[in-house]
Formats: C-alpha cells, structure tokens, sequence
C-alpha cells in the first residue's frame, strides 16, 4: 500500500473540485483488496483503427449525386447515427473508409453504383478521472490518445510513492470491473497495457 498524504483545504466554493479529487482518491484506495483482473488475462478485442469514429463524434458522409442522403451527422452514445434513407448504421470502432464500404454495400441495389466517402470533422473527447500517486491528479479531457499513458501523462506521471504494478482502471456499465497494469508495460511497443483503450468515465488510480 503506498503512502497517502493528508491534505487540508477550505470549503470555499473554490476549493471544491480538488475536494471532489481527495474524496474520489479515498474511495478507490487499496484498490488491490478489491476484485481486480490483470490486463494481459482480458478477453481478446477487436484492434480499433486509429482514425475509429467515437460517440459524440460528428462525421461528414457524402453520397455521390445524392445531396439529400449527404451531410454532417453526430454518432449517438450507442455508436450509431441515423442516415437518411438507412437508418441507424453501426460505425463505433470503424474507419471512415470502413464506414464508407458498407455504406455503399447498404446502398447498392437503392442507387445505381453507390459511391460514398465518408471524415471525421469533429472528435467528441471522453472525460476520465485520473487519482491517487500522481503529479495532478483530477478530471481530464482526451481526445485522440485515449491509451492509458496519455491519461497519466495528462496528470503528470507517477509519484515517487506510486507502486509498479499497482495502476487500476475502473470502469462501470453492466457492472464494475478493475483492469490491473504493469507500469512498465504502459508505455511498451505492442503490449496489452499500451494497446487498452479508455472509454467515457473511467477512473484512473494509482496506489
């Protein structure tokens, strides 16, 4: 278990979200007496591409001579968005140019020779709350790097106190899960650590 320090603050208005951090840094304390599964023993998941479109991203679709199917479009939280004539189409997770094949698949038979392109032209961030032995710990917004590095190196790394294998991410839906890393293998080529994703309200500890 690391050291905790004792912090002291007025309950001024100002003062209230660092308060909201202390508080949540105390409740997922000792997070190892907590079920907890390792990373690398996670089910196998499907590689995101770089470019995956996101919830709350807003995507460009252009179908060729088809203006009223065309346009820009926001993926709703179920990782769908509503295209004229379509429907709900699936895209979490997908490439635009993924996004753009099926389109044209869905279209054919609709249209004579369907030709789609689809971009990316805004990146909704997710917010994730990174706590316990780090420089800043608190509430963070990302955008394209959502690895599990880019959420500590937006609190400013570890502490000298934190633990080397003591990094958990919680996560909530369906239940809570506890996903334990290695800090050594957060920022290693190829590894489970480096290749795990966060997702919209995860909480980032480090004991």
């Amino acid at each position: 278990m690391s050291q905790h320090r004792v912090y002291s603050f007025a309950t001024s208005r100002s003062w209230r979200p660092f308060a909201v951090v202390v508080l949540t840094s105390a409740m997922f304390a000792c997070a190892t007496e907590r079920p907890f599964v390792w990373v690398q023993d996670l089910p196998p998941a499907r590689v995101e591409p770089d470019d995956a479109v996101n919830p709350r991203d807003t995507i460009a679709v252009v179908i060729l001579d088809q203006p009223t199917m065309s346009g820009e479009f926001v993926v709703h939280d179920d990782g769908a968005y509503l295209q004229p004539t379509l429907g709900n189409v699936p895209v979490q997770g997908r490439s635009p140019a993924e996004i753009a094949t099926d389109l044209q698949r869905r279209l054919n038979g609709m249209i004579v020779n369907p030709r789609a392109t689809v971009s990316i032209v805004h990146i909704a961030p997710i917010r994730v709350s990174v706590v316990g032995e780090v420089r800043t710990p608190g509430p963070y917004e990302l955008n394209r790097d959502r690895t599990l590095a880019g959420a500590l190196a937006a609190a400013g790394w570890l502490t000298d106190f934190a633990g080397k294998d003591r990094v958990f991410v919680v996560r909530h839906g369906g239940g809570e899960t506890r996903v334990r890393f290695p800090v050594r293998d957060v920022t290693a080529p190829d590894s489970r650590s480096a290749r795990f994703r966060l997702r919209d309200g995860d909480v980032v500890v480090v004991e």
